[in-house]
């Protein structure tokens, strides 16, 4: 698995589709909205690459949840196409933001009941299917 060796659009879509691929199309485009928005953050890494592979932030790359299927490009597969879509539209700045206020963070509630974080800092903004958005 190096994930380093991926352009930014292809790992884009890889994390797209490793945390979103059963979500509709709008919480795919709202997953990817929250790399941009931590990129742009000075919190983290101001690359995309950086903000995608900091340690411990995507579950779709750490070791234990990681599948390879994430990083093959099928064009034969619908979900793979809506996953590329809207890593592209985030990607050249074409989606109008969906996550309801530049989240820079999201949650799955019916995996994790509450991420560990400062929610003093914390407003929720928008929920998609089965993701929470939040900015910090």
């Amino acid at each position: 698995m190096d994930l380093e060796k991926l352009d930014d659009l292809d790992l884009l879509t890889a994390l797209v589709m490793g945390e979103s691929e059963a979500e509709p199309i709008e919480g795919k485009i709202a997953v990817a909205q929250t790399v941009k928005y931590r990129k742009e953050d000075k919190r983290w890494p101001n690359t995309w690459k950086g903000a995608m592979l900091q340690k411990g932030q995507f579950d779709c790359f750490k070791q234990r949840f990681f599948r390879p299927v994430i990083i093959k490009h099928d064009w034969g597969n619908i979900v793979w196409k809506e996953c590329k879509y809207a890593a592209w539209g985030v990607y050249n700045d074409y989606l109008r933001d969906v996550t309801g206020g530049r989240a820079n963070l999201y949650w799955n509630p019916d995996i994790i009941e509450k991420p560990n974080w400062d929610w003093s800092k914390v407003t929720l903004l928008n929920k998609i299917e089965n993701h929470q958005f939040a900015r910090e």
